[in-house]
């Protein structure tokens, strides 16, 4: 088991990376990122996407590539397709000298869209990495809004799509599925990932990961989060916060299979929704994982949306940067070409 690191990357790493060795990769929702966000939330994030130094982020809630450009350093190169209609579309970005060879949508028939909703189809972005083909898969899953009872089986559905994607058109590559799951990762949509079967329940692991190993599922020991630190830090002063939120597994897993209302029964609000998961050719070359906790992330006032006619309104342009912090890996390419 590799190392959890729970600390913002020492920034002494990324000399090591641009010898083409080490690879950062994240993972970041922002909330409904458009290009008409206030100046103050435009400078959080650039600092957020700064001070994280990842070589590839993928991206999820972006309302076009304009919107992404308009917080990305110029090194960037974007992955997007993008539909006018969609405000919640997913992205890749990636860094110099890392190179872009393909994008397309796995699922993009309308006959896909329960468990893919809207244009948020999985996007399948193929790179150049130091002479290394990776095959980067970016999900973001429907939200359980609605309750778990009625969502969780889309989830479960985008799952077996993924699994069935990968077996069909990556067998053998270097895979690497990420994004928000809207579920953590003890949850049956992510069991069917890690194992690749249907027949699994949600719940603790009992044996290791025999499909995609989630790389994640580590954080899960100190209850770290990815979701819902806005609300428990919003007003901390320090530069650093504390990721672990005690109970956040056990409050997950305690609602699992359970009617509830989310405001009113939820103890422990933050939990693990964005994460890695990597085929198992690539287990090897994980070097440590962990979550952005600068304190820049997840302070500022909130930005208010309604959506009306299908059409997104925003009410009020809040500086904090989004609802979720960034989740990364660093993954050892030397490892991936000695496997």
């Amino acid at each position: 088991m590799f190392k959890t690191l729970i600390l913002m990357l020492p920034m002494l790493l990324h000399s090591y990376a641009i010898l083409g060795q080490e690879l950062t990769i994240a993972t970041y929702n922002i909330f409904f990122l458009d290009a008409g966000i206030s100046q103050e939330r435009r400078e959080n994030l650039q600092r957020v996407i700064s001070e994280l130094d990842a070589d590839v982020i993928a991206f999820q809630e972006i309302s076009n590539p304009a919107a992404l450009r308009n917080i990305l350093p110029e090194d960037y190169t974007i992955a997007m397709i993008d539909d006018p209609q969609e405000v919640q579309e997913l992205a890749l970005a990636v860094r110099a000298p890392l190179r872009i060879l393909s994008q397309r949508y796995a699922w993009p028939e309308p006959s896909f869209d329960n468990a893919f909703p809207r244009s948020r189809d999985l996007l399948h972005v193929s790179v150049s990495a130091q002479g290394e083909t990776l095959h980067f898969l970016v999900h973001h899953a429907k939200s359980r809004r609605g309750g778990r009872m009625r969502t969780d089986p889309r989830r479960e559905q985008a799952a077996e799509l993924i699994v069935r994607y990968i077996r069909n058109e990556l067998a053998q590559k270097n895979v690497i599925v990420l994004g928000d799951f809207n579920d953590n990762p003890d949850d049956r949509s992510l069991n069917i990932l890690e194992y690749g079967r249907s027949d699994v329940s949600g719940g603790i692991d009992v044996e290791e990961d025999s499909f995609l190993f989630n790389t994640t599922e580590a954080l899960l020991d100190d209850n770290i989060c990815s979701h819902g630190y806005s609300y428990l830090y919003g007003d901390e002063k320090a530069e650093i916060f504390d990721p672990s939120v005690p109970g956040s597994s056990r409050e997950n897993n305690r609602w699992r299979n359970r009617t509830y209302d989310y405001r009113r029964d939820v103890r422990v609000k933050a939990i693990l929704l964005d994460q890695i998961l990597v085929s198992l050719n690539l287990k090897k070359a994980v070097r440590d994982v962990g979550v952005f906790n600068r304190t820049i992330a997840v302070r500022g006032s909130r930005s208010l949306i309604e959506f009306i006619e299908g059409q997104l309104v925003y009410h009020k342009r809040g500086s904090l940067p989004s609802d979720h912090v960034p989740v990364w890996i660093r993954l050892d390419l030397t490892a991936v070409r000695d496997r």
